[in-house]
């Protein structure tokens, strides 16, 4: 048994060997590949001294780079099979179920990056309001938060604990109207993420959009519809956005982790009852900005059914906080026929992301009350 372990322990140090024996292999056969005229340039003295050549010998390298995509398949592979690794941007937590490293992140200077986005957000409701349309602000929480149970042995830092909280509490002096869906998501039973993707599944989904209309209702920004009898659900299986950023969609089945078995259901969209998606036609309308969660599971779907009235899905994927607002208020859409009603998604793990220039000239925009 000793020996056994001894031997398991040595793996990654073999796997390692054999990924730097395989690179310098395949390097020597994308330089040799390179042109002879490429290396004239490479070996001029200037070039040389100002850093030139470093510079051109690895953009080179990378231009004949031998198998290209399909090594660096095979190296994730093998670092996933022998170590567990998952790059960058993914971390493994109980047997199946993957996280995004994002949600786990401390971000320098977060809380001011938390205080400018409530400002940011306080500054749209007012611009809004002048024009008489309603602004509602809904938090997604992480998957981390919801699916804690899952992490068997990620750390999530005690300080995320009330980031959700104390961030909406910035808005309500400004009378920002807010939806924190934790409470919603946190009560309801069985899974309400998918195992290998970063978003809620349609148990997660359709729970978000029942508590988003019946917020709507209290509002009396809308009149939510009675319960509707959607399709049975039918079982299929998915590989999750986290398999593909971790670079591992394209190995054998076998060696990338396993499909996930997920419900999903063909909900009908409620149609529009006029050319103009924003017209007077029907109950007021109500337009959606925000991420990849309202694009996912059938949310939006969800939400018209609970609302008994079309919703305009205006959310980016890679948004993050503010990519779909700035191009939904930019664009003509808005500008010819703004909606009564805006709700706005925004994932917990954003509000503290390092702050962007595209956010600091639209908040100097609003602030000069341009909208």
């Amino acid at each position: 048994m000793l020996i056994k372990r001894k031997y398991m322990i040595l793996l990654p140090v073999l796997a390692f060997a054999v990924l730097l024996m395989a690179g310098f292999v395949v390097s020597f056969l994308s330089l040799k590949a390179v042109p002879d005229e490429d290396w004239v340039e490479l070996k001029k003295p200037d070039n040389i001294l100002s850093g030139e050549s470093t510079r051109r010998f690895t953009k080179l390298l990378n231009k004949h780079f031998v198998l290209g995509s399909t090594f660096n398949q095979i190296e994730r592979g093998m670092l996933w099979n022998l170590t567990g690794d998952l790059g960058p941007g993914v971390r493994a937590g109980c047997p199946e179920w993957l996280f995004l490293a994002d949600e786990l992140t401390l971000h320098p200077d977060r809380n001011k990056s938390a205080e400018f986005r409530a400002a940011l957000a306080a500054q749209l409701a007012s611009r809004l309001n002048e024009r008489g349309i309603r602004l509602l602000v809904a938090v997604v929480p992480d998957k981390t938060r919801i699916e804690s149970a899952h992490l068997c042995g990620l750390r999530r830092s005690a300080l995320f604990d009330k980031r959700v909280v104390n961030w909406l509490a910035l808005l309500q002096p400004h009378g920002v109207e807010t939806l924190d869906m934790t409470a919603v998501l946190d009560s309801t039973s069985g899974e309400r993420y998918y195992r290998t993707d970063t978003h809620w599944n349609e148990t997660g989904a359709y729970a978000a959009a029942r508590t988003v209309a019946t917020r709507l209702g209290e509002l009396k920004w809308a009149v939510p519809a009675a319960d509707a009898t959607l399709p049975e659900a039918v079982r299929i299986e998915r590989s999750g956005d986290l398999v593909h950023l971790a670079g591992l969609d394209g190995l054998p089945g076998f060696l990338r982790p396993a499909m996930e078995k997920v419900q999903t259901t063909e909900v009908a969209p409620i149609a529009v009852e006029s050319d103009d998606l924003f017209g007077d036609a029907g109950l007021p309308a109500i337009a959606l900005i925000g991420t990849s969660y309202s694009r996912n599971s059938n949310f939006v779907p969800f939400l018209e059914h609970k609302l008994g009235e079309p919703v305009a899905n205006l959310a980016k994927d890679g948004g993050n906080f503010s990519g779909a607002a700035i191009a939904f208020f930019a664009g003509a859409t808005f500008r010819d026929n703004p909606p009564g009603t805006i709700v706005w998604e925004i994932p917990e793990r954003v509000i503290e992301m390092p702050i962007n220039d595209a956010e600091r000239q639209w908040l100097e925009a609003l602030s000069k009350g341009k909208l």
